[in-house]
């Protein structure tokens, strides 16, 4: 397409320079003035289109597009291509015909009065596209909400077009919703993606009313600090767990957390969330209301959330799950008991001796290691139903890595001694013990031995690839040297 107006130009100067003055001597003289005006006034037209697509090339497309990674509405390019051609027209109309901008200007003014009112709805969405791209309300790529009574609810999507009339917003089904720029004007709009700050959502959660809130909130917050830390969600500001209603069946949680909308959808955000906190109510078989007129037994949350929570906690650990029978889980529940720590507190620290080890009922903690300059880098978060410092504990190795708590914690801790008194009794259990921990210990070394198969392989790629472009990185010169010499 961007062809057309060079071809078009090129003919028009073949026409005037070429053609015209062979046929001037066997055409009327009195067509010969506006033979040679009409062309000379296209050429002019010819020559703005020209002009607008090296605009269109260079510009929009090269600079802005390709190299600052930014797309330019239709409606602005649009916009520069009718000016450079009524620029053309004009210049062309004076040179030709003598005509001045004021006797253009009144000439059309009666056409314009008449199309203004045969397309007043036409106008009114131009002149608001105008004033979008103008004020920069947004841009394309942008994720907006458009509120309007004309439709059921708000509609959010992201901005993927914008012309003369409309703006076209594609919605997280991947649809694509037009909308008259009329409306965007007259109707209230969020913009998600100005201030590239992270935004916040919610998830509601309703639970029992008679379970303790400041436990559930723990638990519920445990599991939103854990998923804060997936691509696309915002470690802060931190996720949060507020009571928004109380009735005689339920108590509402509401957990907040923000995403980056340019990352991830709020769809998919809140399906995560949900998710997880699905899980942590799963697993702790924590009850939904009972509503009062259901023929149902109450729960018994002294079982659920009391002294049953332990031995419940112990079954869901992998290395005992698989190793110990349920009297022996019991033995073991029945020497360990919860402990509470509060937010900040530090469960073990990365080189010290192990005597116990941890499994989370309610919070989180962080897991954190020490880098080659002595700085802590955190490297995971846990979460209700995680363990913490088995493999020192049961190895005798020092703590691989610091586990600090990021909320209220709750946890069981299950020391050395309430594993020697179950080991008296069983010494057998050694076997399973070392059995379980080899096989989690050949997984780990398989990952990591894959990792560093995959950074030789990358770095004898690299080198070839260097090597191969040689004359790209200071080595060309060196090279021909050497084969000369050889």
């Amino acid at each position: 397409m961007m062809l057309w107006p060079i071809i078009a130009f090129v003919l028009l100067l073949i026409l005037r320079f070429v053609v015209e003055p062979l046929v001037r001597g066997h055409e009327p003289s009195a067509y010969v003035g506006p033979t040679e005006s009409a062309l000379a006034i296209a050429i002019l037209v010819a020559l703005s289109l020209v002009i607008d697509v090296i605009i269109r090339k260079f510009y929009w497309h090269g600079y802005l597009m390709r190299r600052r990674k930014r797309e330019t509405p239709a409606l602005i390019q649009d916009i520069v291509t009718i000016t450079l051609v009524l620029i053309g027209l004009a210049i062309g109309l004076w040179w030709q015909a003598g005509l001045t901008l004021t006797g253009i200007a009144a000439a059309s003014g009666a056409v314009a009065f008449v199309l203004g009112i045969a397309l007043q709805p036409v106008i009114q969405d131009l002149f608001s596209g105008l004033s979008i791209n103008f004020e920069g309300s947004y841009t394309l790529g942008d994720w907006i909400t458009v509120f309007s009574e004309d439709m059921e609810q708000p509609v959010y999507g992201r901005v993927s077009g914008m012309t003369w009339r409309a703006t076209f917003l594609t919605l997280e089904d991947n649809t694509q919703l037009v909308v008259p720029n009329s409306m965007i004007t007259t109707k209230p709009v969020l913009n998600h993606s100005r201030n590239q700050a992270p935004k916040m959502l919610t998830v509601e959660v309703a639970l029992d009313n008679r379970l303790p809130a400041d436990r559930v909130v723990d638990m519920l917050l445990g599991e939103a600090l854990k998923i804060s830390r997936l691509p696309g969600m915002a470690r802060t500001p931190e996720p949060t767990v507020l009571l928004r209603n109380l009735d005689k069946d339920s108590l509402d949680y509401e957990v907040r957390f923000h995403v980056y909308p340019d990352q991830i959808n709020p769809g998919p955000a809140k399906s995560l969330m949900l998710r997880a906190l699905h899980d942590v109510i799963q697993q702790n078989e924590l009850p939904l209301p009972v509503m009062q007129v259901e023929m149902a037994e109450p729960p018994d949350v002294e079982y659920l959330l009391g002294e049953e929570e332990v031995f419940d906690s112990l079954s869901h650990v992998e290395i005992f799950m698989n190793a110990l029978s349920k009297d022996q889980l019991r033995e073991l529940a029945r020497n360990c008991k919860p402990s509470e720590f509060e937010a900040g507190y530090v469960l073990m620290k990365q080189g010290d001796s192990a005597s116990s080890m941890f499994v989370i009922l309610e919070g989180a903690a962080a897991i954190s290691v020490l880098d080659k300059s002595g700085t802590a880098q955190e490297v995971a978060i846990s979460a209700t139903g995680d363990v913490a410092g088995e493999m020192s504990l049961l190895t005798g190795a020092p703590r691989s890595a610091t586990v600090t708590a990021l909320t209220r914690l709750r946890v069981v801790e299950i020391t050395k001694q309430a594993l020697e008194e179950l080991l008296k009794k069983a010494p057998e259990l050694l076997d399973r013990f070392s059995a379980i921990l080899a096989q989690r210990q050949h997984e780990l070394d398989e990952h990591a031995s894959r990792l560093a198969n995959q950074k030789k392989t990358q770095m004898d790629l690299l080198a070839r690839m260097r090597a191969t472009f040689s004359n790209l990185f200071g080595g060309g010169k060196r090279d021909r040297v050497e084969a000369g010499g050889s």
